[in-house]
């Protein structure tokens, strides 16, 4: 195989990571909460010959001395874009939508502790009780900012939040108390340090101790919020933040570099077949 037909093929895989990249983008447009993922390239290995054979001839010359022959371009980084997605309003009670960029629900799944944008929360009953718990849509328990899951009595009549990120619940007894519960709210400094792990959940490389020692994570109290950049809303939803005719756009871009690529083997393969028949 030449150096064209090599170099085209190397470029042509990692071409296809970003369409298949774009395409989940496409896939999630209406997912609670998603967030887009963009690809970055870099230039593959470049081979460098440098064989002067009259320096002399080299006077005046402004380009470096050689030959550099490069291998295609490599997926260098595939980076989270954490903008703010859009507001859908759906009036449902348990509709939880969470205001600023770097802001997100703190929930757990087998003594681990994820982090996530999708407030389409719902109540679960606790087996052998009388209590419901608030899970998400994949079951993963919401904590409140104890770090403990949050729990209530399964006769509720009505769940409000309010702006301090206070959950009340009242019962279908008036004169039971309400319950008061604190949602459990991170702030993530660095999202650039968060690692997608699938179910539209984040997580967080290093222990939570680590983080929290360096400054990357915090545990927000709302009520202490004097600046309004982080906030709650119920009976909305924060949706996606992939602009489809962005992402259409880029991928028409992406394809025509693919098929780009591929013509430059097709006119390889075309060369090599003329040379064979001149030495033939």
């Amino acid at each position: 195989m030449n150096i064209q037909m090599n170099t085209a093929s190397n470029t042509m895989g990692e071409l296809q990571k970003k369409i298949d990249l774009i395409g989940n983008n496409i896939a999630n447009v209406n997912t609670t909460g998603y967030k887009r993922q963009e690809a970055s390239f870099s230039d593959a290995l470049v081979q460098s010959i440098e064989k002067q054979v009259g320096p002399q001839n080299e006077v005046g010359r402004n380009t470096p001395f050689g030959l550099r022959i490069g291998a295609g371009a490599i997926l260098s980084q595939t980076a989270t874009r954490n903008e703010q997605g859009s507001i859908r309003q759906t009036d449902r009670p348990l509709d939880f939508m969470i205001q600023g960029e770097s802001a997100y629900f703190r929930i757990a799944s087998e003594d681990n502790t994820f982090f996530t944008k999708d407030g389409s929360f719902q109540v679960q009953p606790v087996p052998n009780s009388n209590q419901v718990s608030l899970v998400t849509a994949n079951g993963d328990a919401v904590l409140a900012a104890n770090n403990q899951p949050i729990v209530f009595d399964a006769d509720y009549k009505d769940i409000q939040l309010n702006g301090n990120g206070t959950l009340e619940i009242s019962y279908q007894d008036p004169t039971k108390q309400p319950t008061e519960i604190q949602l459990g709210i991170a702030q993530i400094n660095r999202t650039d340090s968060l690692e997608k792990i699938g179910g539209n959940r984040f997580q967080l490389t290093g222990t939570e101790a680590e983080q929290l020692a360096n400054g990357n994570l915090q545990f927000i109290d709302l009520s202490q919020q004097r600046d309004g950049t982080i906030g709650v809303k119920q009976g909305a939803l924060e949706m996606s933040n992939v602009e489809l005719a962005d992402e259409m756009t880029e991928l028409i871009s992406t394809q025509r570099l693919f098929q780009s690529q591929g013509r430059a083997i097709s006119y390889a393969d075309d060369m090599m077949g003329l040379v064979n028949t001149i030495k033939g």
